[in-house]
C-alpha cells in the first residue's frame, strides 16, 4: 500500500495536520511529512492509535520513496488498550534519505496486529504493554 503525501496537510496543526494513512484489526496509522525535518532532508513522523479494548502487538514495514529509488525501515512494539504512541522516543521517527531527496510517497507492508490475550498480559507487561 503506497500513499503520496499531502503537503497541504502540514499547514494545520495539532490534530488536523495527522493524516491518516491505514487501519488494520483496530490499529490505525497516521502520518506528518516534514519538509527538511533536519534542514536538509523530508522525515515522517508516525503515530499508531490502538483502538481496541485489548493489549495489541504490531509490526509493519514502512517504505519511503523517490524519484531516485525507496529505501524501508521496520517497526514492531506493544500497545495498551485504546493506547496512542508517537515520536522518536517510541521508533516512530524517520529521515529516511540524508542526501537531499524528496520524499514522494510512503507505503506499508509486512503489517501485522496480534491481539494480547489475558494469560500472556504477565509477559506483555515486562515489554511495555500493561
Amino acid at each position: 500500500m503506497l500513499a503520496t503525501y499531502d503537503a497541504f496537510a502540514q499547514q494545520f496543526s495539532g490534530e488536523e495536520a495527522w493524516k491518516t494513512f491505514f487501519e488494520h484489526e483496530g490499529l490505525r496509522f497516521r502520518y506528518i511529512f516534514y519538509p527538511k525535518a533536519n534542514t536538509n532532508d523530508d522525515g515522517v513522523v508516525v503515530m499508531l492509535q490502538n483502538l481496541n479494548e485489548y493489549c495489541i502487538s504490531y509490526r509493519f514495514t514502512l517504505i519511503f520513496e523517490s524519484p531516485e529509488g525507496s529505501t524501508s525501515a521496520d517497526a514492531e512494539g506493544m500497545l495498551a488498550s485504546l493506547e496512542m504512541k508517537t515520536g522518536d522516543a517510541e521508533g516512530l521517527y524517520w529521515v529516511p534519505f540524508d542526501d537531499g531527496r524528496s520524499i514522494g510517497a510512503i507505503g506499508l507492508r509486512n503489517y501485522a496486529v496480534d491481539r494480547i490475550n489475558e494469560g500472556d498480559q504477565s509477559s506483555a507487561t515486562e515489554n511495555g504493554c500493561p
